[in-house]
């Protein structure tokens, strides 16, 4: 039922922003929007947030982006040469894409941050390989030394990469990508494991972070190191992990 009515709601939105974006002002409304969700609204932004929400219209370049505010009104056109020098424009605007900005508090008609929503939604994955359980509890070098020892069989027949990741859907929620729904005994008796990946259930962006949620173990905070058709960078508190766009 919430789904339904946050796609409702958005369908509405959409139309009238549109609409915006060939010169006509709107007036979007906030009513009906659920607010119980950790997603945010497309037409009411989270407590706290300082970020801007709304799509590119036309005349988007290399120096400026012309963006219409979910909020309404017309188009305001904002400087972002330095925020692409310092590789903070995610994504390359196109008329109706959905943005988030972050505009310079000392210079109004500069955004120094641009996410492109529509091209960070997507299945993202990376391949990993496992390891040995009792390899991983001893040193570098002696793993090294007891890999190099071990038959080619025997890796080939353990060593097997997995694909894992996620993909970021227009609801905000998140879709696992190559993890199991629990775990299986014969995952406890393999001699191998794979990294612990967390299971992310939703998704936002909040001033100009990328918060992403687990059921069980609160929010993690991540920065877009790099957005591009195919690949995606985010750093984490204690890493910075790639991934591949999954068609």
């Amino acid at each position: 039922m919430k789904n339904t009515l946050f796609i409702s709601v958005f369908a509405a939105v959409m139309t009238s922003a549109l609409s915006a974006c060939g010169g006509k002002g709107s007036n979007i409304k906030e009513e009906n929007v659920p607010a119980d969700s950790m997603a945010y609204s497309i037409v009411k932004k989270a407590k706290g947030d300082s970020t801007l929400y709304g799509l590119a219209c036309d005349g988007c370049t290399d120096s400026v982006v012309v963006f219409l505010p979910y909020e309404g009104g017309d188009p305001v056109t904002y400087e972002i040469i330095d925020a692409r020098r310092l590789g903070k424009v995610f994504g390359r605007p196109k008329i109706g894409d959905r943005l988030a900005l972050l505009v310079n508090p000392e210079d109004k008609e500069e955004a120094l941050l641009v996410i492109n929503i529509d091209e960070l939604k997507g299945a993202w994955c990376n391949t990993f390989m496992p390891k040995f359980r009792d390899l991983a509890k001893m040193p570098r070098r002696l793993q090294r030394r007891m890999m190099a020892d071990m038959p080619d069989s025997i890796k080939q027949k353990f060593l097997v990469p997995k694909e894992l990741g996620f993909e970021l859907k227009g609801t905000n929620t998140i879709t696992p990508i190559g993890m199991r729904m629990r775990a299986e005994t014969t995952d406890e008796m393999s001699p191998v494991e794979y990294p612990k990946q967390k299971r992310y259930r939703e998704w936002r962006i909040y001033n100009g972070h990328l918060l992403l949620a687990t059921k069980k173990h609160g929010i993690d905070t991540a920065d877009i190191v790099l957005l591009r058709p195919d690949t995606l960078v985010l750093r984490f508190k204690d890493k910075e992990q790639g991934y591949y766009r999954k068609n």
